[in-house]
């Protein structure tokens, strides 16, 4: 079977989906079903020749991180260059994705999830699994120790996807919780908030790329109008 597996994360490879895509294959591989090709929608300018290995594949898996709710841009002009696509080449592949967030509760993405199972479904593929991981941020930088759990959940669901032709229900499910966070762990959070605990990674990024000044910037307030506090 011809094996593909789309990066559709704008970080390319230095990307917590292309991780997450790696310890995919590890199962895979494991399974005997080899490793799949891989390819970076951030390379634009390869749009034709992916979008023939995707054609040509008979088994595609895609993995991106959310974006304002929804798909990267990379990942939308993917799906937009499939228009006019012989149907033939279409209908029956066997196809699979896996959203990815830095958001801690999994339902962030289901609506993302929801339209791609709707849209595998138009275009006459053969859904083999939807996965939804939040807590995914820096991923890609931390110690194999730190990620040993959820690596060998993602090795399942290549190993499931050779041996079953689909993901592991499972791992699944294992790999979205939590879908919403408890009371006691929202309410430490609001605790939190004062301090700046919780928001030193955003603004360590802001002050990283020139934007800490610019924080309270609101472009689209319409001129002349009052302010909120």
């Amino acid at each position: 079977m011809k094996r593909l597996a789309l990066n559709g994360s704008p970080r390319g490879e230095r990307s917590n989906s292309r991780a997450i895509i790696r310890w995919i294959a590890e199962g895979m591989v494991e399974a005997g079903g080899g490793t799949p090709g891989i390819l970076e929608l951030a390379r634009t300018g390869e749009l034709p020749a992916q979008r023939e290995a995707f054609l040509d594949a008979e088994e595609v898996l895609l993995v991106f991180p959310l974006y304002t709710d929804s798909v990267p841009g990379i990942v939308k002009n993917f799906i937009d260059s499939l228009a006019g696509a012989d149907p033939a080449r279409l209908a029956g592949k066997r196809f699979a994705f896996v959203v990815q967030s830095g958001f801690p509760e999994s339902f962030q993405s289901e609506a993302v999830a929801a339209y791609l199972a709707r849209l595998a479904a138009r275009l006459g593929f053969t859904l083999a699994g939807a996965a939804i991981r939040g807590n995914s941020e820096g991923l890609r930088l931390m110690p194999p120790q730190m990620t040993a759990k959820v690596r060998a959940l993602f090795a399942r669901l290549g190993r499931s996807l050779v041996e079953e032709g689909r993901f592991d229900a499972d791992a699944v499910r294992r790999l979205a919780r939590p879908r919403r966070l408890g009371f006691f762990t929202r309410l430490l959070l609001v605790l939190l908030k004062p301090t700046g605990l919780t928001d030193s990674y955003w603004r360590s990024m802001l002050r990283k790329h020139g934007a800490w000044d610019r924080r309270f910037d609101r472009p689209y307030w319409a001129a002349g109008t009052p302010r909120p506090d």
